[in-house]
């Protein structure tokens, strides 16, 4: 009975000890530890922070989820841009009072890093509101709100925020790269920073589309979808411009997520239950394009973007004032880039400082005709275009870099190569002197390389960087491939292909304007021994599938069905995230939808990279860049170019050895020293890679994958994939390239020809 009753008090005590403890699983105090396999819970249990992490990758993330989400998605992530390498991680408050991740090799990483007094009274807490908070005493030193990340939950800020340092900043949700990544993605959700009342959604290239607006009482979104269960707030003051919100239904959780693919998702949690509500960005007003319902600026509005100057008077209600940097003319590029704002004046008639801009019914504003003096511009109806031809010529504004920059091109007709004799052609043209002073002349400075094309040079117009690309005189290249690359890319729009902002034409002067790319191109780095080690694993995957994706818009889901044809590590441009870019399609060529190959007898391409269908026959079709593709990828894991590869002792190429390796099961023998030294490289992953890019480089075309195919292997590990066939080219060869004699023959079924494949 003792015995009994000792053990019975033993447990009261127990139990007693672990509902006190219980009370602090929402805090985590100085000194103490919270390992990867423990959590903290929000005091009323609504959100749990922990370590979190993917089968599809190693990596070790601290994130909050909502406790109830069976599947824990991540709406913040304090360490997305420096995961942990290995599956163990801590996290702690350190006797500084800094809160730091660390993995087994007690490796920091610091999130908070400020000079704070000690204190044995700093802790952090998860509150109920998803926020992770750092307090000193009894003050709140530091917040996770402050960082978001793909989710805005109510009590967040969205805008420019004060946080402290007396300097304004602008904080965004930036969308995960992947449903398996939550590195920062290609797309961003905020205020717009010229006009504080638009909420955009964009892509870091600059694309983007306005998703409603702030109308002087409440956010306005186009989508029809919204469950209209928040309450927005706008504040504007000399301390912070921002927009918050909160739930109306307190039985009701409510919260949005900037998906990878750009789309905005609202999630509602009722009790146990969440459900979504899927916003497109899009809507009557708005043309949707290949790219989804990003849109370049200026959108086209249903009434225009052409503004009538009348008389009268504001409607005193639905006017927002704004301060632009600079005049009248920065109030009517406000005006003009939110299709929701009808008329625009300044509040000086000399062009003061500050904007009215009007977002009521039109009718209205017109009523006010008369009733006053001052002068009010009017959003006309469309009747045409926003481009113009004159004299020959071309003007538009350009509309790539952003609401505040507007540059104008004309030339003579004499300058003029016919793009097109359509007026829907949206590529600027610039003034020579305009590109003179951008290059500072052409400056050797400023060269970046140099290609069969010419030389590219950096540029920086109206603050922004570009990449100019001047045919050069000696050229083998001409106005074909010119006009070509004009015509085509001017027409495409994917995040893995290289921009084009606009051409200059001027008697001799050839020149093609692109998005400048920081990173320059992939060969750059791949080949490089000093900067192949900053591609890990992780890097590499990524550029491998954007590539892929690329291709597979060119192929598939573009508007032209396009052939690229010159398709290698150089013509692979990187931006500021490493995100691939395909570039130079001077070489492209157009496919119908029922052609399927197509035959020339001017071979052009790099050796190394063209299939044995093209080199030899000069055919050419979908699965010539599939080819090229393949090869790219064995020099990705590989670090080693196809074209200049050398075993000692064997007459193979790369791709000769690695099918040599891959028979003898010692394909991991391929990888990329610096890959193995750094041990970030999954075996599984690996090997997938090695075989589809030995898939992609078969001799016979028909036994090729599609890029279809491509991106689904990719994309699942477990897929059953067939075995390759030997590559070709797999031994070293000399080929003589004689096309400058030979002349391209264009398809026999004329309905295939287009303006810029006449050769």
């Amino acid at each position: 009975m003792n015995t009994l009753r000792g053990f019975s008090l033993l447990l009261y005590a127990f139990c007693c000890l672990f509902l006190s403890y219980s009370f602090a699983l929402d805090t985590l105090k100085l000194g103490e530890v919270l390992q990867s396999n423990e959590t903290l819970v929000s005091s009323n249990g609504v959100f749990e922070l922990g370590f979190f992490g993917f089968k599809e990758s190693s990596y070790k993330y601290l994130g909050v989820w909502f406790k109830n989400d069976t599947s824990k998605k991540a709406v913040w992530v304090a360490n997305r841009e420096k995961p942990l390498v290995d599956s163990y991680g801590e996290f702690k408050v350190r006797q500084d009072g800094n809160m730091v991740i660390s993995d087994r090799r007690r490796t920091q990483i610091i999130l908070n890093n400020e000079a704070l007094a000690e204190s044995n009274e700093t802790r952090a807490t998860i509150l109920d509101s998803g926020n992770l908070i750092l307090i000193q005493r009894e003050n709140i030193i530091w917040q996770g709100f402050d960082y978001p990340t793909d989710t805005f939950l109510p009590g967040m800020k969205l805008g420019w925020l004060n946080l402290g340092t007396n300097q304004l900043r602008m904080q965004f949700l930036a969308s995960w790269l992947s449903p398996f990544d939550p590195s920062p993605g290609p797309f961003l959700l905020g205020l717009d920073p010229v006009n504080s009342t638009q909420f955009n959604v964009w892509q870091k290239d600059r694309a983007f589309q306005q998703i409603g607006f702030w109308d002087g009482n409440t956010l306005v979104f186009f989508s029809r979808n919204s469950t209209n269960n928040q309450n927005f707030s706008f504040v504007s003051n000399g301390r912070e411009t921002c927009l918050t919100f909160s739930n109306k239904d307190s039985n009701v959780l409510s919260w949005f997520v900037l998906a990878s693919d750009g789309l905005i998702n609202e999630f509602r949690m009722v009790g146990q239950e969440i459900s979504t509500v899927m916003y497109s960005p899009c809507d009557d007003t708005l043309k949707r394009n290949s790219s989804g319902c990003l849109a370049m600026m200026p959108a086209m509005c249903k009434d225009g973007g052409n503004f009538s100057e009348m008389r009268g008077l504001m409607p005193a209600s639905m006017v927002i004032s704004w301060h632009p940097p600079s005049g009248l003319k920065d109030c009517e590029l406000i005006c003009k880039s939110n299709c929701s704002c009808v008329a625009y004046a300044s509040l000086d008639d000399d062009g003061g400082t500050s904007c009215e801009l009007y977002y009521g019914n039109k009718n209205d504003i017109l009523d006010m005709k008369g009733r006053g003096k001052r002068t009010i511009y009017v959003r006309d109806d469309a009747s045409k275009s926003g481009i113009e031809w004159v004299e020959g010529g071309m003007r538009a504004i350009l509309p790539l870099f952003s609401s505040r920059l507007s540059i104008f091109g004309e030339t003579g007709s004499a300058d003029i190569i016919e793009l097109s004799k359509k007026k829907d052609n949206e590529l600027p043209l610039l003034r020579f002197s305009t590109l003179v002073a951008a290059t500072n002349n052409f400056s050797p400075e400023n060269k970046l390389g140099e290609g069969g094309f010419g030389p590219v040079y950096k540029g920086e117009l109206q603050g922004y960087d570009i990449a100019v690309k001047r045919l050069s005189k000696n050229s083998g290249q001409g106005q074909i491939e010119f006009k070509n690359e004009i015509e085509l890319i001017s027409k495409l729009q994917h995040r893995n292909l290289v921009r084009l902002l606009g051409c200059c034409i001027l008697r001799d002067e050839k020149i093609i304007i692109y998005e400048y790319m920081p990173n320059n191109s992939l060969d750059a780095f791949i080949f490089d021994p000093l900067k192949r080690p900053l591609l890990d694993w992780r890097k590499r995957r990524h550029i491998i599938e954007g590539i892929a994706q690329g291709l597979l818009y060119l192929h598939k889901y573009s508007r032209l069905r396009i052939i690229h044809r010159d398709l290698k590590t150089s013509n692979i441009l990187l931006d500021n995230y490493l995100n691939p870019k395909i570039s130079d399609f001077g070489m492209a060529r157009i496919f119908c939808e029922n052609e399927s190959r197509a035959k020339t007898r001017r071979v052009v391409g790099t050796l190394g990279y063209m299939s044995p269908e093209y080199v030899v026959h000069g055919l050419f079709s979908t699965k010539s860049d599939v080819f090229s593709f393949g090869v790219i990828l064995l020099e990705i894991v590989s670090g080693k170019r196809n074209a200049s590869f050398h075993e000692p002792n064997s007459c193979l190429n790369l791709l000769g050895h690695a099918w040599d390796l891959w028979n003898a099961g010692k394909y991991m023998e391929l990888m990329d020293p610096t890959l193995m030294a750094a041990n970030s490289c999954p075996m599984g992953d690996f090997m997938l890679c090695i075989q589809v890019g030995l898939l992609c480089v078969q001799e016979r075309a028909e036994d090729r994958p599609t890029m279809s195919d491509v991106v689904l292997m990719l994309s699942n590990e477990g897929m059953s994939l067939a075995e390759p066939k030997r590559p070709a080219f797999s031994t070293l060869l000399s080929v003589v390239d004689d096309s400058s004699s030979r002349e391209e023959t264009p398809s026999q079924n004329p309905a295939t020809m287009s303006a810029v494949e006449a050769r």
